[in-house]
Formats: C-alpha cells, structure tokens, sequence
C-alpha cells in the first residue's frame, strides 16, 4: 500500500491504527512525519491569490467608472442636442420675427412713400388743407410701388402705363370741386352773395371725423372748417 504524504480528514479516517501514528495532524488534514522533509510553504500561493482578488477590485472599479463615464457622457449628449433644438428653435422664431418687422417696415415705407407722391398732386391742385386731404386719400388709392418705382393703378387696383402726370388730369376731371380755380371749388357758391350767409361750418376735430365721402360732400356744398 502507498503511503501518501498528505490525506484529508476522511482519508485519515479509513487507516488503522499504526497507519494514522505515522501522521500528524495540521489545518488542512494530515501530513506524514518524515523527518527533512521542509513544510509546504503556501505564503506565495496567498499572495498571488490576494493579487489577483486585488487585480479584479481593481478591474471592476475600473469598469464601474468607465459606465458611470459612459453613462455622464451620453446624458451630457443628450442635454446639449436638446440644447441644440432649442437654440436652433429659438434662432428660427427670431429669424421669423425679424422678417415679420422687416416686412411691417417695408409696407409702412411704400405707404409713406406714396403718401408723399399722392400728398406733393394734391398740394398742386389745391391750397385747402381740407381738400388737398380728400384729394391726397383719393390718389394715393390709385398708386402703387413696384421694385422702388411709384405706378398708376386703375380704379380697380390694377396697373397702368398712365403716369402721374395723366392720373392728376384725371383726378381735376373726377373731382373738381375739389381743385382750385374751378366752379366747383368754391362750395357751389355761383350766386354772388347768395350762399355766405348759409355756409356750414365746422370744427376742424369734427371735420376729422367724417369718413372720405362725407368729407367730399360737405367740401363740395361749401363747407367750411374753423
């Protein structure tokens, strides 16, 4: 029978008597007492096991630190696109905005525009202050600004070849009354003295709040504004 140098607790168990005196017990079971022969020395196996154990704490930390990276990071990237979105959503409502205004800019622009060119026919027709109003609302709904170039519309809103020139004439003909010089200019007074006494007259606020074809109506059956 083999006699082996070390045996466990169980194996120890099955030897007889003579056998087992052979042995002597330590932590891990039963070594056979043979002198010169040097115990085993398990120290390096130790640290080599707590190498390793260290090796993979560190090797877990590592990676429970490059997941919690991985993890800061892609919220971080999610934060800036919404960012981004909000930024390019708020760029484009200004952008919007701004062509809003320059669009308003724009119309008010061409009506002064217009206001002064119909405002400069009415002056020339007229030295009544009333009636150059009448006569500068009239024409200025019969111009128009096309690529920075005043034109003439028809009464319908549509574009002519006439210039100013010819809408002016135009305007004498439709509303005389309301030109200087003509008949009807002086509020229908053809009588001599006949119509001084009868003449309507109005406050300059009141006159103001007639609409266009009560402003005509009185200016053509004489009224005057005090």
């Amino acid at each position: 029978m083999t006699i082996k140098y070390s045996v466990s607790t169980e194996e120890f168990g099955t030897l007889d008597d003579s056998q087992q005196g052979l042995y002597s017990q330590g932590e891990d079971g039963y070594t056979l007492n043979v002198e010169g022969v040097p115990k085993e020395d398990v120290s390096g196996l130790k640290r080599k096991i707590d190498e390793l154990l260290t090796e993979k704490k560190t090797v877990q930390q590592k990676a429970s630190e490059a997941e919690e990276l991985a993890r800061v990071q892609a919220a971080e990237k999610m934060r800036k696109a919404n960012d981004f979105e909000q930024l390019y959503n708020s760029s484009e409502s200004e952008r919007q905005k701004a062509s809003e205004e320059l669009a308003t800019l724009k119309a008010n622009l061409q009506k002064q525009q217009i206001a002064g060119q119909a405002g400069q026919v009415a002056s020339e027709l007229t030295k009544d202050v009333a009636r150059a109003k009448l006569l500068t609302e009239q024409i200025s709904s019969r111009l128009s600004l096309v690529d920075g170039e005043i034109r003439v519309l028809d009464v319908n809103g549509n574009l002519t070849v006439s210039t100013v020139q010819e809408l002016t004439q135009s305007i004498k003909a439709e509303y005389p009354f309301l030109v200087d010089g003509s008949q009807a200019a002086g509020g229908g007074a053809t009588g001599g003295n006949s119509g001084a006494g009868d003449t309507k007259q109005v406050s300059r606020a009141e006159f103001d709040g007639y609409d266009a074809v009560k402003r005509m109506k009185f200016v053509k059956s004489g009224g005057k504004i005090i």
